[in-house]
């Protein structure tokens, strides 16, 4: 392959050495590969090695062509693309991946194109989680003994591997994501709490009095329950079969996390509950935020005080009211204050 590189960064060059490795080793050609995903060449190569694909879709692809297993696509999906590795709680879309990529490998024979196959498995998985849901609501079984009896005339028998697959992480589906959500429901009970006992500073009192620090979409998936993956009907306040979807932007996962006043010691761990890479120093935008978020935790001593009493349980630490109160007023104006920082050094910030 002779492409011009057309970005001159390590990630680019490293994914190429990736794909060169792989073609070498499995005798499988990036013009095979190509074609595997309906991807278009350009002079001969292949748009995801001339430049870094944006899509996970892609990376998944690229792997299932090569019959990779889902732990190095995944490594692909955090390192390359900085996106959230394959989850399979996540119904909306990575359980069929998942599925895919696993039956992909089985397949000894390659006759099937299982990426090609993703809507039609979809169409499927969607279909066994209404019959699930409805029999879960009627409290006909428990959910590991129901007989998954749908559409027989409508899905043929190669589909019985998915109708299994997602009957097995039925019960994972309902706690989907609860953990991540649970960390941020109880910071912003804590934050909200503090608010409350100054009135008089601060016109914070619920969520949905942080508009101006929060954004509407980032209220909107903060006011949503945290223990379902199901959307709440808005006119009868009970759980409907329509699937949550997760937000899949990293970079409006830190963006939330800085608005609730979290620095690097904080986001990182939730990052990776997300299933997210941590900040990355060795990416030029995230190095230069981790750069602003060390030295703005310098400046800011008593906002880490607040931190670690009560969200790391420190009871060696004893703030006054009124310093707990201008801790929240720290954090909350964390991103200001690191737009600020940008600005002076001629910098874009990406994170509103």
């Amino acid at each position: 392959m002779g492409a011009k590189i057309t970005n001159n960064s390590y990630t680019l060059r490293s994914w190429r050495i990736t794909l060169d490795r792989l073609a070498k080793e499995t005798g499988i050609s990036l013009n095979d590969v190509a074609a595997y995903i309906d991807a278009a060449c350009t002079d001969g190569a292949p748009g995801f090695y001339i430049k870094m694909p944006r899509k996970r879709s892609t990376f998944i692809g690229v792997g299932m062509a090569f019959r990779q297993p889902v732990d190095v696509i995944n490594q692909w999906i955090t390192d390359y693309a900085r996106k959230r590795k394959l989850y399979v709680k996540d119904v909306s879309e990575d359980l069929v991946w998942l599925y895919l990529i696993n039956a992909n490998l089985k397949d000894k024979s390659g006759s099937i194109n299982y990426y090609q196959r993703y809507e039609a498995y979809q169409s499927v998985a969607y279909a066994v989680f209404r019959e699930r849901w409805d029999e879960i609501r009627l409290g006909l079984e428990d959910t590991a003994d129901v007989e998954i009896s749908l559409g027989q005339a409508d899905y043929g028998p190669e589909y019985d591997g998915i109708k299994a697959f997602v009957a097995e992480h039925m019960d994972a589906f309902i706690s989907a994501y609860a953990k991540p959500r649970t960390m941020l429901d109880g910071w912003l009970r804590q934050v909200i709490s503090t608010c409350r006992e100054d009135p008089e500073q601060t016109v914070i009192n619920s969520l949905n009095s942080m508009r101006g620090w929060l954004d509407d979409s980032m209220i909107n998936f903060l006011s949503g329950d945290c223990s379902t993956v199901n959307v709440i009907d808005r006119k009868t306040g009970k759980k409907s079969i329509n699937i949550k979807r997760m937000p899949k932007s990293r970079r409006k996962y830190i963006s939330m996390c800085m608005a609730l006043g979290m620095t690097t010691e904080d986001i990182d761990p939730f990052l990776e509950m997300m299933g997210y890479a941590p900040i990355d120093v060795s990416d030029r935008d995230e190095g230069r935020l981790l750069a602003a978020l060390t030295e703005w935790e310098s400046t800011h001593p008593l906002q880490r005080a607040y931190k670690n009493m009560h969200f790391k349980n420190d009871a060696s630490i004893v703030l006054s009211p009124e310093e707990e109160y201008r801790a929240v007023r720290e954090m909350l104006q964390l991103r200001s204050d690191l737009e600020e920082i940008y600005k002076s050094r001629g910098y874009e910030f990406i994170y509103v």
